[in-house]
């Protein structure tokens, strides 16, 4: 049965905070070919490449996601347009988005609303959402994403312990929120692994290939 998270404190993006610990990243780069020199996706380039689209969409709101995702596939390659699914179960629900994820789907969402698009935030990290669907889900107490076999330390964790009801009026305290890594932890290179670990059983463990971390921006 679905049930409606009662913790009134809302999950949203914001600042991270400082990487509690150093490791040694690699930065999320594509070849610029003008320069010869990697370039980085960035905010200001991705916002810029969103002005245009509206330019070029006339108020056609597919027609501007579809030519934002077309400016940013010319510039840094191939690329998903959804969140990653990290588990996907009737009870459980854990996706990864990141920076461009987060942002492209922010722009649908202020285009229903008919809102303008520079009000949408950009969000400089890669966000593991844990989010139950049932009562008797797998509590998730913790999310770790290791580099290499190293632990890549989280630059923001609203993963918390949450009162949910189902329609019945049943109770159960469940894990949800958000947890906020580098995205420089996900560039291609190295084997890179997200563990998802619930407080009793196995953990569930995702190994992302190479050619899933291309795609990721």
């Amino acid at each position: 049965m679905e049930f409606v998270n009662e913790n009134p404190r809302r999950r949203g993006y914001g600042q991270g905070l400082a990487l509690a610990g150093s490791i040694a990243l690699v930065s999320m780069l594509v070849c610029d070919p003008a320069a010869g020199q990697p370039a980085a996706i960035t905010e200001a380039r991705v916002r810029s490449f969103a002005q245009q689209a509206e330019k070029e969409s006339r108020g056609d709101a597919t027609t501007l996601v579809l030519a934002l995702d077309r400016r940013v596939r010319e510039t840094w390659g191939d690329l998903e347009t959804f969140p990653l699914s990290i588990v996907r179960r009737e009870d459980l629900l854990v996706t990864l988005s990141t920076p461009y994820l987060s942002y492209r789907r922010a722009v649908i969402d202020v285009l229903r609303t008919k809102r303008p698009i520079a009000t949408v935030p950009w969000t400089d990290a890669a966000v593991v959402s844990v989010s139950p669907a049932r009562l008797g889900a797998p509590d998730i107490d913790s999310v770790v994403l290791s580099r290499d076999g190293r632990e890549v330390p989280p630059t923001r964790n609203t993963l918390r312990a949450m009162t949910f009801t189902n329609g019945a009026g049943d109770q159960g305290v469940l894990h949800a929120g958000d947890v906020h890594f580098p995205p420089a932890a996900l560039a291609p290179g190295a084997q890179v692994t997200l563990t998802v670990r619930p407080r009793d059983g196995e953990p569930f463990v995702y190994a992302f290939s190479e050619t899933e971390l291309a795609s990721l921006k």
